[in-house]
């Protein structure tokens, strides 16, 4: 999903009391809800008049000021009805008016940019995607690139449809490993999706610019904290992000009375296994074993201590 960023600041200048703007999904576009046959399901709300909060950024504005005069002056002006036009009459006093629309822009601005990282919507400016000074920045000694800037999101009930495409390429790529394919459709990965969030497992997603390119989940029983899932899509890897979100579980793991995680990792995939031995997950906890599937066909055997294992 992607939008330029302009349009959703314009959306949001243009909201008010009367107005709701929506991102339609299969257009990828900003749209008023004036046709009722629109499926519920493809529309994404924009931030309404009340989440906007032009009042508070008003009340912001004002504390920021230097000026005790005209701090006092636009301070009454804010109260009771008719404040905006108060507000705007006490500006024009004292030469404030265009400082205020410059303030107001850029408040309208990260409520947009809060909106596309929450929803995992890739926002664009011109050809080039935004930089947000705001974002999540990594410490120096972490690898992440200085050309990207990353947010951790918690996925909940409103934004888990931006992830069901990396969950639906991580089973994809978990079927490979077996030599297998899988049809992972947007409603399978839902379902998945909203089993974790019924379960209050913690989801999470790492965002670049508002696009979603990695998550993990974390799978909670009687206070012990596995590794679920652990996703980055591969031309994010070796960034660092996979030890962003590895840290980020092991730190819910320490909540909960945890000295470590516990990880379900495919015995052929090097990748994972090479990454968490980095990170010192080396030690071999439990086998698990099963029977061949019918017509189930394995290629690959594995030597643990004095027996041999199938895969």
């Amino acid at each position: 999903m992607q939008i330029r960023l302009d349009e959703v600041i314009t959306a949001i200048d243009e909201t008010d009391v009367d107005t709701q703007f929506y991102y339609y999904i299969p257009e990828e576009r900003i749209i008023t809800k004036d046709d009722d046959s629109l499926n519920e399901k493809q529309l994404i709300p924009l931030p309404s008049h009340k989440q906007i909060d032009d009042y508070g950024t008003m009340k912001r504005f004002i504390e920021d000021l230097t000026d005790e005069e005209a701090q006092g002056w636009l301070s009454e002006s804010i109260k009771g009805s008719g404040a905006f036009r108060r507000f705007r009459m006490t500006l024009d006093r004292f030469g404030l008016t265009e400082r205020w629309y410059d303030y107001l822009d850029a408040a309208h601005e990260s409520v947009a940019i809060d909106w596309c990282e929450y929803y995992g919507i890739e926002y664009l400016n011109g050809n080039e995607l935004y930089a947000d000074k705001e974002a999540f920045q990594p410490k120096q000694n972490d690898s992440v690139s200085s050309k990207h800037n990353y947010r951790f999101i918690t996925i909940d009930e409103d934004n888990v449809y931006g992830l069901v495409y990396l969950c639906s390429d991580f089973r994809k790529t978990l079927a490979k490993l077996k030599g297998n394919t899988v049809t992972a459709d947007v409603d399978d990965m839902l379902e998945e999706l909203r089993y974790y969030l019924k379960r209050s497992y913690p989801v999470f997603a790492i965002s670049d610019n508002g696009k979603y390119v990695a998550y993990a989940v974390c799978r909670i029983e009687d206070d012990v904290v596995w590794l679920e899932s652990i996703y980055v899509r591969p031309e994010y890897r070796r960034k660092g992000i996979g030890k962003m979100l590895l840290d980020r579980a092991q730190s819910i793991a320490e909540e909960h009375g945890n000295d470590t995680l516990y990880l379900y990792v495919h015995p052929n995939n090097d990748t994972m296994l090479n990454f968490l031995k980095t990170n010192g997950y080396d030690v071999l906890n439990l086998i698990e074993i099963r029977k061949a599937y019918p017509d189930e066909k394995t290629e690959t055997s594995y030597t643990i201590g004095d027996h041999e294992y199938r895969y």
